[in-house]
């Protein structure tokens, strides 16, 4: 099963540098890749909301209330990289006004509900529970920005730029046919309409 050396030496391959045995084996190819992974994985991970990386969580309420607006502040977990849906109910219908603030030190959703239900990307560091064509979009970006530190070749760095762009879109693409589109609030302008339409055509 691929690990996060085995994606890092794919992306050395795919720009012509020399294979590594562990992201902290004190090479030339290590630490330039160790300086950058967590942070090219992560910036990936917030570039859309992956299936194979979503998490539901009812948040626990802070004891520290927000200064000034909102009521309360709900912690985000640990893993927490971007949000996907804030509810009120476990059905998770409908939306909520609140914000993303730092609530004293810690990074919160601060509303005035007594709930909160969260659909969120998590921090996925495992690359086993990576989606095969995230791994692929992954690789190609890890070579895009070790391509000049490695190869010092601008030529090598836009091209992989160019490889990485098109895998993140084929990734999102191959993302969204996993999932139906997310389901239509109750009692929305949309269902309304529908409603209507179907009272229309029964008449």
């Amino acid at each position: 099963m691929p690990g996060e050396t085995d994606v890092v030496n794919v992306a050395l391959i795919r720009i012509g540098a020399s294979r590594i045995t562990s992201l902290t084996d004190g090479s030339p190819s290590a630490n330039a890749a160790n300086d950058i992974y967590a942070l090219t994985r992560d910036k990936l991970l917030r570039a859309h909301p992956w299936n194979f990386a979503s998490k539901r969580v009812k948040l626990a309420q802070s004891s520290t209330d927000p200064t000034f607006e909102y009521d309360f502040a709900y912690p985000l977990p640990a893993d927490w990289i971007r949000n996907v849906s804030v509810h009120d109910n476990d059905a998770g219908h409908g939306t909520i006004d609140f914000r993303t603030e730092l609530n004293d030190t810690q990074r919160a959703i601060v509303t005035s509900v007594d709930a909160v239900y969260l659909r969120y990307v998590a921090q996925i560091t495992d690359a086993n529970l990576m989606a095969p064509d995230f791994r692929d979009a992954l690789e190609f970006a890890l070579a895009r920005d070790l391509a000049i530190k490695l190869t010092s070749s601008n030529t090598l760095r836009d091209e992989m730029s160019t490889e990485a762009t098109k895998a993140k879109a084929a990734a999102r693409s191959s993302d969204a046919m996993g999932a139906p589109p997310e389901r239509r609030p109750i009692g929305s302008w949309v269902t309304a309409r529908g409603g209507r339409r179907n009272d229309i055509f029964r008449h």
